[in-house]
């Protein structure tokens, strides 16, 4: 990764940054640094599930933050990709004004693209960010197949934006966009019948698609894994670019193995990735106070906070998942740091509602003021009793 300065190790290659990255500098008011945090509870070695009663008082803690920003913000704004993220937290049923979201987004951003001499109903990239997206939440909240969403061109359904997807499908796409696109196909492909033809006429397996995802995620963490081995120090590294500060491809792997992929040792993979991530719990936290949170400007704690925000959330977010699942089992070193990645969170969130001057944010920096919440409904969706 190109090193231009602590202001820019979390920046995304596209559309979406970690936010630290886009609140650094502003004069936002932030209230006071040291506004009460949300409670704390006692140690435990529980996390995502057969939770102590002091981890259920905490997750409560954040949802009941988290649930406040998330009702009173995201459901509020017109963008689409904040509003898809409002749907992963609060459930396909989830309003916008008077409709539900799935259909005021579908309605006013779906469009028509020609690929093979035919037209297909998909979401532009630069409102859902990544390829799939919002047909991946779709599925993640339980959305029918069949059910129809209004669109510009006619009803469409859910089963109609797959097999846009297929037939979209581009062997150019990076492999660290594929997660999204690997949690749609491999729900909608067995292993064992997992072949697909995109419009071009060009054929393609499913199993490829998740090689070629894992691959990407591998890669990303190589130099965690380095540190978590004792063989170099934890720092910045490739992982840092990638959608949501990497977390997002372990989601991908985790999808493919909870869906039946396992070929090319993909279990034994995917354990290794979420050791590497959760071994990042405590160094990366550390790392973000060190580059975004340091040098005592007044933006310093929105800054770090906005990262941390979206990497806890999407860590225990990940945990969460791979636990209901059956996909991994944490030692008890890990439970204590997801546990105390919890506490961090769940502090966080306190700060977001009841100090930061977020309507000034919204004011200055609308992208900025939308990740934060994209990142919120992430993280209320890590902490919900039935997230999927």
């Amino acid at each position: 990764m190109k090193d231009d300065g602590a202001e820019t190790v979390w920046t995304r290659r596209r559309v979406l940054g970690t936010g630290a990255a886009l609140l650094a500098g502003l004069a936002v008011g932030a209230g006071s640094a040291s506004a009460k945090s949300a409670p704390a509870s006692g140690k435990s070695a529980a996390s995502g599930g057969g939770k102590s009663p002091d981890d259920e008082a905490l997750r409560a803690a954040i949802r009941a933050d988290l649930l406040k920003l998330v009702s009173a913000r995201a459901l509020a704004v017109d963008d689409p990709w904040v509003l898809m993220h409002a749907v992963l937290a609060l459930g396909r049923e989830a309003k916008h004004g008077n409709e539900t979201i799935l259909d005021f987004v579908s309605k006013t951003w779906l469009e028509s693209v020609t690929s093979g001499d035919k037209q297909w109903p998909a979401f532009p990239r630069n409102k859902e960010a990544h390829p799939n997206h919002f047909l991946e939440i779709m599925y993640a909240t339980g959305v029918p197949p069949e059910q129809p969403f209004p669109s510009r061109s006619g009803p469409v359904t859910r089963t109609d934006l797959t097999r846009a997807a297929k037939a979209l499908f581009s062997p150019a796409m990076e492999g660290d966009e594929l997660s999204w696109t690997v949690s749609v196909f491999t729900a909608d492909m067995k292993p064992d019948a997992d072949k697909f033809t995109n419009a071009d006429g060009r054929p393609f397996t499913v199993s490829a698609v998740v090689e070629a995802a894992t691959q990407a995620a591998e890669a990303g963490y190589a130099e965690t894994l380095a540190a978590m081995r004792g063989t170099k120090p934890y720092d910045r590294s490739a992982v840092q670019g990638y959608a949501c500060n990497g977390t997002h491809v372990i989601y991908g792997v985790l999808d493919a193995l909870r869906n039946g992929y396992r070929g090319n040792r993909l279990t034994e993979r995917g354990t290794l990735l979420m050791q590497a991530a959760l071994f990042r719990l405590g160094p990366e936290v550390e790392l973000i106070d060190r580059v975004i949170g340091a040098g005592g400007a007044p933006t310093a704690q929105l800054n770090a906070d906005a990262a941390k925000l979206q990497f806890l959330g999407h860590s225990i977010e990940n945990l969460t998942f791979a636990r209901r699942h059956g996909l991994y089992t944490p030692t008890p070193a890990e439970l204590e740091a997801a546990h105390r990645a919890e506490e961090q969170l769940a502090t966080i969130a306190h700060r977001l509602v009841a100090t930061y001057d977020l309507d000034e944010l919204a004011h200055q920096v609308p992208r900025a003021y939308g990740l934060i919440l994209g990142d919120a409904c992430h993280a209320l969706h890590a902490v919900e009793r039935d997230a999927a």
